[in-house]
């Protein structure tokens, strides 16, 4: 383990191994030798967050009617440092990762083979199966599908090398993916608080971040292959949320004449309805994309009605972002599957691609196997060790320490354990940041960072049309917390200082 630094090191870069060694400890603050006095600090975060306002790091007031009331969003003050090599890397992978998840959504035996033991006991993914087997055996209307992702990593000390870092994946996400507009902003927000306190840094090192145009590019590209100029690009929304704006905002920057329309699950139960070829019409307008930003969750589905909307949409010729077969094929059972010896090679030929995806997997087991009993017995006695994790997306669902070995004494001799699988948890490189978030002081703390990657990946299932990366988005939380979402947990947004 890393001995704590406490001298401070005055000097202009940050760029041999000894720098990086010290900035699993440090803050980019601590480590130019600026810390700042209390009136520093107050005149500091009320600038900074000013800031955020002001490039669009705010999130929407919950406790008020006023819809469009807003607040900064919770930040750090400045970036965290990460090796460049980590960025580098995370993003080369993308499009692999892209194409392999694509892969498994249109391999119906393997997700079958997949979920076989999970459907009899999670209620809501049997739900979306039954749609999802309804449409592919009555053959899709639209061939086309558009898929944005974010693919989560933390990074982990290299065993090798103690002055490296690994990218080790928490999960990869294919539905709603949030943040991309938040993580748009903070360059400049960093790059703000930098300057106030004369910490000297290079352009490249805080990294531009096109997040929204790529995804922006994705949604008008899957629009024009629709071919239809009068038809629109439907946003399913949580009532009053501004996240998806961002969105809206790069769509009409790059093509003025689409247009966007917001509705949410129960205004579409009631103003949804077909044309003579499955088009999809809502209010009398056709509809070329559905973008979900609302209906990952089980109490997005209260009733029979709002499942019923989704095999609709699913049903209709319009392009679905994403489709239910990718929304399954980013479930959690499905990245452990992955994770097991032989399974890569079922999907991809290049065996340096399976090499470099392999080498960011952690362990990841299932529960309902002949062998499981050993590792449920070491979860129980080392929890600290273990996530236990569900088929949900959206933050907040995970079990950690005492919460995960009382379920798991719970369920492990019940038919339930096949509804989670447990991971290894990641034993993330610790650094120091301030938090500016309600709830934590402001003082400089011990923190651990995740770092998402944007990807868009448009294609038929015989011919992919467009696969990038797009952009990053990294969240920052004290060390002892679990839960990294931005509405769930401690997180705060960031961005990479990179060394």
């Amino acid at each position: 383990m890393l001995l704590w630094i406490n001298t401070i090191v005055r000097r202009p870069k940050l760029a041999t191994k000894l720098n990086v060694e010290m900035s699993r400890v440090k803050s980019v603050e601590e480590d130019y030798g600026k810390p700042l006095t209390p009136e520093r600090l107050e005149e500091m975060i009320q600038r900074v967050t000013g800031w955020a306002l002001l490039n669009g790091a705010q999130r929407k007031i919950t406790a008020t009617e006023a819809c469009e009331r807003v607040e900064h969003v919770a930040i750090t003050l400045f970036p965290s440092i990460l090796p460049a090599d980590v960025l580098r890397k995370a993003k080369s992978l993308q499009t692999s990762f892209q194409t392999l998840i694509y892969k498994v959504a249109n391999d119906h035996e393997f997700m079958k083979e997949c979920f076989s033991g999970l459907l009899s006991v999670d209620a809501f993914t049997k739900q979306l199966w039954d749609i999802y087997e309804t449409v592919t055996n009555e053959g899709p209307a639209q061939e086309i599908s558009l898929t944005i992702t974010r693919n989560d990593f933390m990074m982990e000390p290299a065993e090798e090398d103690s002055a490296k870092e690994n990218c080790k994946q928490v999960e990869f996400n294919t539905f709603a993916v949030g943040g991309c507009g938040m993580a748009n902003s903070m360059v400049d927000v960093h790059r703000y608080s930098l300057s106030l306190e004369d910490i000297p840094f290079e352009e490249k090192q805080l990294p531009e971040n096109n997040s929204i145009d790529g995804m922006a590019r994705g949604l008008v590209k899957a629009w024009q292959l629709y071919k239809n100029k009068r038809a629109v690009i439907l946003f399913v929304v949580e009532p009053c949320t501004p996240d998806h704006r961002w969105l809206e905002r790069g769509v009409y920057r790059l093509d003025r004449s689409i247009k966007v329309i917001y509705r949410t699950f129960p205004q579409l139960i009631i103003q949804m309805s077909f044309g003579e070829n499955r088009e999809l019409i809502v209010d009398g307008v056709e509809v070329a994309v559905v973008y979900y930003r609302y209906g990952y969750a089980p109490k997005h589905y209260p009733t029979d009605a709002e499942f019923k909307l989704r095999l609709d949409i699913e049903r209709s010729r319009a392009i679905k972002c994403p489709t239910l077969a990718v929304h399954l094929a980013g479930c959690k059972k499905i990245q452990q599957v992955l994770a097991e010896p032989g399974v890569l090679e079922r999907f991809i030929d290049d065996t340096d691609v399976i090499k470099d995806i392999r080498s960011t997997f952690v362990g990841l087991y299932r529960l309902d196997a002949k062998d499981s009993s050993k590792i449920i017995t070491q979860a129980i006695q080392t929890p600290e060790r273990f996530v236990l994790k569900p088929q949900r997306e959206g933050g907040g669902n995970n079990l950690f320490g005492d919460d995960l070995r009382n379920y798991l004494e719970k369920i492990k001799e019940s038919p339930e354990r096949s509804a989670w699988i447990l991971m290894d948890r990641i034993q993330a490189t610790r650094h120091r940041n301030r938090l500016i978030k309600a709830g934590l002081g402001p003082e400089c703390r011990n923190v651990v960072s995740e770092l998402g990657i944007f990807g868009v990946y448009i294609s038929t299932p015989t011919s992919e049309l467009e696969n990038f990366e797009s952009g990053y988005l990294i969240r920052t939380k004290p060390e002892e917390a679990n839960e990294a979402g931005l509405c769930e947990g401690l997180a705060c947004v960031d961005s990479p200082f990179l060394i």
